[in-house]
């Protein structure tokens, strides 16, 4: 899967910090255990000491790539669940902005619909029901 593909992507972020496990210890780092050979010529001594050296630096490198291996998975599982708080942040900052751009919509139609529903003020001497004095005569 390619990285752009997780980055922001939850259930990537997941199934990739799922499936980060470090690989098992091999069975011949084992053999730190045992004492080196002493017996033999010079260049077998040399050996098994050289032997010896390579298994302990593997065994830290192995150590090492494991808890970065560990690291890793933390940070990613703690990055997709910054990602989902970030998202369901926005998403309720956005259903907040949605009620208050709709209520403004319904006062202002409320407020139109007032102002279109009012009846004309009625002018001085143009009562209705009454007649006026220029009529009766």
């Amino acid at each position: 899967m390619p990285a752009a593909e997780v980055n922001g992507n939850t259930e990537a972020m997941s199934a990739f910090s799922s499936r980060l496990t470090a690989p098992p210890m091999p069975p011949s780092l084992t053999r730190l255990g045992t004492p080196p050979n002493l017996s033999g010529l010079f260049e077998g001594i040399a050996m098994s000491v050289l032997d010896k050296a390579a298994t302990a630096a593997m065994a830290t490198y192995l150590t090492k790539v494991t808890e970065d291996l560990v690291t890793d998975s933390a940070k990613v599982k703690a990055a997709a669940a910054t990602y989902s708080a970030a998202d369901v942040t926005s998403a309720l900052t956005l259903t907040a902005s949605a009620l208050k751009l709709a209520n403004k919509g319904l006062g202002l139609l409320k407020q139109a619909g007032g102002t279109f529903g009012q009846q004309p003020a009625a002018k001085p001497g143009d009562e209705t029901g009454t007649a006026s004095p220029t009529s009766a005569a």
